[in-house]
């Protein structure tokens, strides 16, 4: 809960002030209006926002604040068993955060739980107490409070989670491969400048012939390294830094996104990905019961890249005026036109769900497809860089070698 300051006026027509915890503030009113006929001001307090954040467990800060798919699958599985069971929602509560190891999930579900019973909605506590639930979450709760089938909403939550998870698992699967060929091979090349070269080095100046260009420039950066080598992970940690704060303004994510969707082989992967987001997320918002703006709004905040986020956004800004959903989609240069044209025919035909179903199962294994063809041109050109770095040092080392031969 959030802490509310007020100002109002008594029947008496005195002034009164003072504060009260609530969900929100609508909430706050009429928790207000019990102590005074007229309110005229309701703000929120800075510190009842800050004392919350440090109640906070530890946990969400460690995970950058978010909860991973396969754990929410594994909640919304153990929700909807029991309410399938023809258990209390609240019982339910308490049962399944009994059993969760999470301590800060244990924490939400024993609050939520004591808010049910006190007659807050579920999805407005799981707002108020889940920083770290995601969108689709909530929204998708609250359709199922309102239509009285969460078992049914939980079961699709479920579903929908277990598949992120598993695409999830094959584009970090993509990344890991040519990630760790090149640590491997920044570190190896560090080994030998920092170490190796030096005693070479030695043996060269041994021979007193004069050293091969190729062999001086390996010795230069070798020394190079070994004086700066402080300097250079400074640096390397700076830009890193810069990157990273340039990548959360706008411009920088729109630039950074710009490149995820055109560079070779990641490119595919991630627009196959934003393409199975969409497809997985409207579904299982217009199976929640939502209207069509209101789920395609959802859906455009949850994919990942911001290009592809802001033509879904467009395309919302162009349902509302009186425009087909498939139009707007239509002007995106990233999304594949397989989505868009399967969205416009199932919003045509009134059946987008069973279709976005179908198009959803299509997309998962095109990322499966992508992430394979990713490997397959990365794979390559790492190897085709390690290989010519280690031709270059391996002619550094022995061309005085065969230099010193040629002279005896």
């Amino acid at each position: 809960m959030k802490t509310y300051r007020y100002r109002g006026l008594t029947s008496g027509g005195a002034e009164v002030e003072g504060v009260v915890e609530a969900f929100n503030e609508k909430d706050a009113v009429t928790k207000a209006r019990e102590n005074c006929r007229i309110i005229t001001e309701v703000s929120p307090v800075s510190a009842g926002k800050m004392d919350e954040g440090m109640n906070r467990d530890i946990g969400v800060l460690l995970s950058g604040g978010r909860i991973e798919p396969k754990e929410l699958s594994v909640l919304c599985s153990q929700l909807a068993i029991e309410l399938k069971a023809g258990l209390p929602l609240v019982r339910s509560l308490e049962l399944t955060g009994e059993n969760e190891e999470d301590k800060r999930v244990k924490r939400m579900l024993k609050e939520v739980a004591e808010d049910v019973h006190s007659g807050v909605s579920l999805a407005d506590s799981f707002e108020s107490r889940g920083s770290f639930l995601p969108r689709t979450f909530i929204e998708t709760v609250r359709a199922g409070e309102s239509s009285g089938k969460l078992d049914e909403c939980f079961e699709h939550l479920k579903v929908y989670y277990e598949d992120s998870a598993a695409v999830s698992s094959k584009v970090r699967g993509a990344l890991i491969y040519p990630v760790m060929l090149i640590a491997v091979a920044v570190v190896v090349v560090a080994i030998i400048m920092i170490k190796a070269v030096p005693v070479f080095e030695k043996s060269f100046a041994s021979l007193g012939n004069e050293l091969p260009g190729v062999t001086k420039f390996l010795i230069s950066s070798s020394h190079f390294f070994q004086k700066y080598y402080l300097v250079i992970i400074a640096i390397i940690a700076i830009i890193a830094i810069g990157l990273r704060v340039f990548g959360k303004t706008d411009k920088g994510k729109h630039i950074f996104g710009t490149i995820a969707l055109l560079f070779p082989g990641i490119g595919l992967v991630n627009k196959m990905n934003a393409c199975c987001q969409f497809a997985s997320t409207m579904n299982i918002m217009l199976s929640a019961g939502l209207p069509l703006t209101e789920a395609t709004r959802i859906t455009g905040a949850v994919i990942d890249n911001v290009m592809i986020k802001d033509d879904i956004n467009k395309a919302v800004d162009g349902v509302i005026e009186g425009k087909r959903l498939g139009d707007g989609l239509r002007e995106s240069k990233w999304l594949a036109s397989m989505l868009v044209e399967m969205t416009a025919v199932g919003e045509e035909t009134g059946n987008m769900t069973d279709t976005l179903e179908v198009v959803n199962d299509y997309y998962k294994k095109e990322v499966a497809a992508s992430v394979t063809t990713a490997l397959g041109i990365m794979e390559p050109c790492i190897t085709v860089v390690m290989a010519l770095l280690v031709v270059f040092i391996l002619l550094s080392v022995y061309l005085p070698l065969f230099t010193m031969y040629g002279t005896v």
